[in-house]
């Protein structure tokens, strides 16, 4: 499962890098995210996929899809909402979705971004069964670089710690990214990794 997903993250990214078509108008916007978390010895191969459509500048729909490939233990879910910009500089979501290997089928997610000169922050916060999640970011944008910090709930990781982003190429830039996490719980260390794509939109 793990090589699967793997091997679907770098042809999506390359079909996404190389042809760059125009699968929607300025409207709409996809995120791909292809990242891995190592942590106590497992590691935890992940996809996602976010879309959203503004039907003007205020109001818009969006998806977010997530599979997690852990061995033995892999997830996931599929999430459909609105998108609400009350201020420019702030964007809320509220999605709601079903999941997969869980005692419950629903799972809900609010989300907001915020971008502001040289400052952007995110977070995104899920309940539903067992498998409460959180990730809350900020940085500080310098050229091509973002600095910054990441506080995350993850299964039973309690974690914070730093996290560098860099963007490259100017025809599709790509992301990539480390977060060198530390569980003040379980008194452990986790890295997470990775690499993203956003294409569409203005």
């Amino acid at each position: 499962m793990r090589s699967i997903l793997t091997i679907q993250a770098i042809v999506l990214t390359l079909i996404v890098f190389f042809v760059s078509p125009p699968v929607a108008d300025a409207q709409t916007t996809f995120r791909l995210n292809h990242y891995n978390t190592i942590y106590d010895g497992t590691h935890m191969p992940i996809v996602t996929l976010s879309t959203t459509y503004a039907f003007n500048e205020k109001v818009g729909f969006a998806t977010y899809f997530y599979v997690n490939g852990t061995k033995g233990s892999s997830w996931g879910e599929g999430l459909a909402g609105i998108s609400w910009r009350p201020a420019e500089s702030l964007t809320l979501m509220f999605l709601g979705g079903i999941q997969t290997n869980e005692e419950v089928l629903y799972r809900f997610s609010p989300i907001f971004f915020f971008r502001k000169n040289n400052i952007s922050a995110f977070g995104a916060f899920e309940w539903g069964g067992e498998r409460h999640r959180w990730d809350i970011m900020w940085f500080y944008h310098v050229q091509d670089f973002k600095f910054g910090a990441e506080l995350i709930r993850f299964y039973e990781m309690y974690a914070a710690g730093p996290r560098l982003e860099f963007t490259f190429l100017e025809k599709q830039p790509l992301t990539v990214f480390y977060s060198g996490l530390w569980d003040w719980d379980a008194q452990k260390y986790a890295s997470m990794f990775g690499i993203y794509t956003t294409f569409g939109g203005k």
